[in-house]
C-alpha cells in the first residue's frame, strides 16, 4: 500500500512538473554563485531570457530549451524567462556577502558537458532525459548511500536536481522534506 501511495504522489509531482510551461532550470532561485562566467539553462515555448532587464542571447540545443552564458558582476541579479502569456523570474547573488535568503549553489555535473550527454529528443520530437545516471555514477555507491535500492525509485530526479542545487547532495529539497514526499 505504501508503495502504491508513493507511486501516486510521485506521479502527481511528475505530472505537475511536466505541465510547467516555462522553467529556469539553472541557477535555482536564491542561489549564491561565485564570480566569473555562469551557465544558465531554461525551457519555455518560444521564450527569451533577460538578465537584469536586458535580453540575454541564448542558443537553443533542443526546441524550446535555452542555454546561455553570462558574466554578471558582484551583487544581486534577476533572471527572467519570458514567453507569450507567461513569465518566470528568479533572483541570484554573485560573490560574497549575500543577504539572508540566499544559499551556495553546487553545479552538477561539476564540469561542463554538452546537453546531449544526458538529454535527447524523443521520436515525437519532445525534449527528454535519457534516464541513465549510472552512466556516470557508480551503482554500488548509490546502494551504500541511499535507503532504497535503485529499482524502488523511478528516477534520480524524484529527489535530486540533475543541474545543481542549493541543498546538500543536489537534493531538490532538504533530506527530511525529500523523504516526506513519499513517507509520512
Amino acid at each position: 500500500m505504501r508503495t502504491l501511495v508513493a507511486a501516486v504522489v510521485l506521479g502527481l509531482l511528475s505530472a505537475a512538473s511536466a505541465g510547467e510551461e516555462g522553467k529556469i532550470v539553472r541557477p535555482p532561485d536564491g542561489s549564491i554563485l561565485p564570480g566569473g562566467e555562469i551557465s544558465i539553462a531554461a525551457r519555455g515555448p518560444g521564450a527569451r531570457l533577460e538578465l537584469d532587464g536586458q535580453v540575454l542571447p541564448a542558443h537553443e540545443p533542443f526546441p524550446n530549451v535555452f542555454h546561455a552564458k553570462a558574466t554578471p558582476g558582484p551583487g544581486e541579479h534577476s533572471l527572467a524567462l519570458i514567453w507569450e502569456g507567461g513569465r518566470r523570474e528568479i533572483r541570484f547573488f554573485v560573490g560574497e556577502g549575500a543577504p539572508d535568503g540566499f544559499a551556495a549553489f553546487r553545479l552538477h555535473p561539476p564540469f561542463a558537458i554538452d546537453c546531449r550527454t544526458c538529454h535527447a529528443l524523443s521520436r515525437r520530437g519532445r525534449f527528454r532525459f535519457k534516464g541513465d545516471c549510472f552512466a556516470c555514477h557508480d551503482r554500488t555507491i548509490f546502494v551504500e548511500s541511499h535507503q532504497h535500492a535503485p529499482h524502488v525509485l523511478r528516477d534520480c530526479g524524484q529527489c535530486h536536481n540533475a543541474h545543481g542545487s542549493t541543498v546538500a547532495d543536489h537534493l531538490i529539497v532538504d533530506r527530511e522534506q525529500a523523504c516526506k514526499l513519499c513517507h509520512n
